[in-house]
């Protein structure tokens, strides 16, 4: 389950350099896991029949997240990510997102937005960290 402390959707037209996202905050369970390792293809043995997490599914919850929070153009690409794991992450972890606008460059044809991630475990300790780009249509007057 994903808790994001939000009332509307910023529009990303009204997104600077800096801006900070309303922090989310989700709870991992051995369910959460079955569904992404199924849904992904995941079949290492590392996550088999232990509490350990892979880390992509985290991410994929911690950018849903996100998704709930940003309004976004019809047409809009993810061209890349970074990312560092930096802890293991089990089924019994609470973790928060916590996302900001690290750069968002315009050009006469498209934008380009970067979102920098930072997830702690319940208690603080980062357990990843990375960045996002999206390249979002040009719309006229944004």
């Amino acid at each position: 389950m994903v808790t994001t402390v939000t009332k509307q959707k910023i529009d990303y037209s009204e997104l600077t350099t800096g801006y900070e996202f309303p922090k989310s905050t989700f709870r991992l369970d051995q369910t959460m896991v079955a569904t992404y390792r199924k849904a992904a293809g995941e079949s290492s043995p590392l996550y088999q029949n232990t509490n350990q997490v892979p880390p992509m599914a985290v991410m994929a919850l911690a950018m849903a997240a996100l998704s709930q929070t940003i309004s976004l153009p019809e047409g809009a690409i993810h061209v890349s990510q970074e990312l560092e794991f930096l802890h293991i992450i089990s089924t019994s972890d609470t973790i928060t997102s916590i996302a900001r606008v690290a750069k968002k460059l315009k050009s006469s044809k498209f934008h380009l937005l970067g979102i920098e991630l930072h997830l702690h475990n319940q208690d603080g300790v980062e357990v990843l960290s990375g960045q996002t780009e999206l390249i979002l249509p040009f719309l006229g007057g944004q």
